[in-house]
């Protein structure tokens, strides 16, 4: 059996819609998927089977959901904040403050008019949740649609996303809950032990405990950014649609080994690189493992090559292949600033 487990990391959690995709669209399907927080409302719209509304979902929040200004969001990110904008700032502070913490109501509305209970417990696919019921000790909640009652399943997801900085009201049945983080940020025991013996854990960097007791025969399978993803609470567009991006690229990269640091090539061996460069001087091999820090051939290539498609702006969202990368290098499609680079590149071997 196979399981996704899906970390909590708020506004980050638009990664772990396109690591999904790239999941299920490469074959990879789930007999459950669990979420805690963000991981939570993701796994409920997955499960359920509406990735149209889980991508939908994740184009068109802002932070206006938690009555925090966007456009006030966009003009610090964007460096456009002017005097004039201290003022709405503030009132807008200040109005959470009087409110004793950030109003849930318009996340609450989002997340019924998204998950559909109905749909939900009719799926093949298992869901699950983790939250902590706020009931003199702190109790924590692992839980599966299963055990979860009858018209209450958006309630529940709610509670797994509760954070302390939201206003505290009850929740479910006049009870408190908080944001399953606070017990386990990654539900990989509760993945596990609904009975798989593979999971695909989509990591987002969420702040948060982690309890997960593996067992010697599950293999866990980590999807995790090596970008930042940004901020847990700023939702915007422009984020959202670059952290899925990411993270169907970055599920790609481990679905089919794909080489690279930042971008993506397609995987070969390392005699492969060894060929490329067995015209290169041995010296200036050396010296520029020294210089990049690296051991192989492979590592270097990747390195360099990496190096100059940055200084190219070349779209890090392609799975390239280094041969034809090289071909462009050597015949100046692509510009070279370092002359010991271009030599290099110009010393390697395409046949």
């Amino acid at each position: 059996m196979i399981g996704f487990a899906l970390e909590g990391g708020g506004a980050k959690g638009a990664y772990q819609a396109g690591a999904y995709i790239a999941l299920i669209q490469n074959g990879i399907k789930p007999d459950i998927i669990a979420g805690t927080s963000i991981g939570s409302l993701n796994a409920a719209l997955m499960a359920q089977g509406d990735i149209k509304k889980l991508v939908d979902l994740w184009l068109n929040t802002t932070t206006d959901i938690f009555g925090i200004n966007s456009e006030i969001i966009e003009k610090i990110k964007h460096k456009k904040f002017t005097k004039n904008d201290i003022k709405p700032t503030y009132d807008n502070i200040l109005s959470i403050i009087k409110n004793k913490g950030i109003d849930t109501s318009e996340y609450f509305k989002i997340i019924k008019d998204n998950v559909d209970e109905e749909k939900l417990r009719k799926s093949k696919v298992k869901f699950g949740l983790i939250t902590v019921k706020l009931d003199g000790i702190p109790k924590p909640l692992e839980l599966t649609i299963d055990d979860i009652p009858k018209g209450k399943v958006a309630e529940y997801i709610l509670a797994s996303c509760y954070l302390p900085v939201f206003k505290l009201n009850p929740i479910i049945d006049n009870n408190y809950y908080l944001d399953g983080g606070f017990y386990n940020n990654v539900p990989i025991s509760l993945v596990q032990n609904y009975g798989c013996k593979t999971v695909y854990s989509l990591r987002i960097k969420g702040i948060g405990f982690r309890r997960n007791k593996i067992n010697k025969d599950t293999k866990v399978i980590d999807i995790i950014s090596r970008k930042s993803l940004g901020q847990t609470i700023i939702f915007d567009r422009e984020s959202n649609e670059r952290n899925m991006r990411l993270g169907y690229y970055d599920a790609l990269r481990v679905i089919k080994n794909l080489d690279g640091i930042n971008y993506y090539f397609k995987y070969k061996n390392n005699k492969y690189y060894d060929r490329i460069v067995r015209n290169v001087d041995k010296k200036v091999l050396n010296w520029l493992k020294i210089r990049y820090r690296v051991r192989t051939n492979k590592d270097l290539i990747i390195k360099v090559i990496e190096r100059i498609l940055v200084d190219n702006n070349v779209n890090i969202f392609n799975v390239l292949d280094i041969k034809k990368c090289i071909f462009k290098m050597k015949y100046n499609f692509l510009n070279i600033k370092d002359d010991n680079i271009k030599s290099f590149i110009k010393s390697c071997k395409l046949i």
